[in-house]
């Protein structure tokens, strides 16, 4: 049984300065509706125009070598890729076939598979993250992918053979996952993702979980915190460390809170993953 969790008055007055924060985050994207009452936004964001058939064509030779490519000058013109942190991982930072970010790798090391959002990607993608500073590679295929909406979103890529020696489990700047554990009211999450303008390039962020399940979504969550589009697909975890779900959407209207970021519980993506999930340390590991 889950120990019960109360907010305190820290965490209460954390979750209205978060409010409102990503109420900002919805002015700029299209909306679409659930079953259930209110409105959804998909957080990806379209692949950058600099990303052509042709770098595309480059980027899937490379792969066949276990190799990268360059990103091109007009890339780093405008885009921050200066990560803190290389290889195929949670936290990773896709930009084919849609700006998304991965979340967690499941299976072994000789077979992984790395996580997004479903509605990043479609099965037979295949897909082109920035891997390191300035270079970008082809990993992998998508083999699954669900887009039911929010609580049902989620996606596996196959890695290439040749990559499997670059991916690693542990997140991005924050470490772990130690385990899995599905989220619970009041728990604080965190999560490594590359929204426009708030993450671009990378980085961590909190929130407080304000919402889990109903009828509609059995399986989804949400939480209060700072996103943007490009944040879809990115592993949060617990404060213990442990894998808590994954973040595809903001919630808008229908709710007693002005919006609410939302996602598909762990426990729902290791339904649909082809594998069982990678763990890592708490101790942070920036290398593949």
């Amino acid at each position: 049984m889950r120990r019960s969790r109360r907010l305190t008055g820290v965490a209460l007055a954390l979750l209205a300065t978060l409010a409102a924060n990503a109420v900002a985050a919805t002015s700029a994207a299209g909306t679409t509706t659930s079953p259930a009452e209110g409105r959804w936004i998909e957080l990806k964001r379209e692949t950058p125009d600099w990303y052509t058939p042709e770098l595309h064509r480059k980027v899937v030779a490379a792969a066949e070598k276990g190799k990268g490519v360059p990103l091109p000058r007009r890339a780093r013109e405008e885009t921050d890729s200066a990560l803190l942190f290389t290889g195929i991982r949670p936290g990773s930072w896709m930009i084919f076939p849609s700006w998304c970010t991965m979340n967690f790798v499941f299976g072994s090391e000789s077979a992984p598979y790395i996580g997004t959002a479903g509605h990043c990607t479609d099965p037979g993608d295949e897909v082109t993250i920035v891997a390191a500073p300035g270079v970008l590679m082809n990993i992998g295929t998508t083999v699954v992918s669900v887009n039911n909406g929010v609580g049902d979103d989620f996606a596996a890529i196959q890695v290439h053979p040749e990559m499997a020696e670059l991916v690693n489990p542990s997140m991005a700047m924050i470490a772990g996952p130690t385990g899995a554990e599905n989220p619970g009211f009041g728990d604080v999450i965190e999560h490594v993702g590359h929204g426009l303008g708030i993450g671009t390039g990378g980085t961590p962020r909190a929130g407080l979980v304000t919402f889990v399940g109903e009828v509609h979504a059995p399986d989804a969550y949400c939480w209060m915190g700072a996103i943007n589009l490009g944040d879809s697909g990115s592993g949060a975890r617990n404060a213990l460390g442990a894998a808590a779900g994954n973040v595809t959407h903001i919630f808008v209207g229908g709710a007693t809170l002005p919006a609410w970021n939302c996602g598909t519980t762990i426990g729902r993506m290791l339904q649909l993953a082809p594998a069982g999930l990678a763990t890592a340390s708490l101790v942070p590991d920036p290398l593949p």
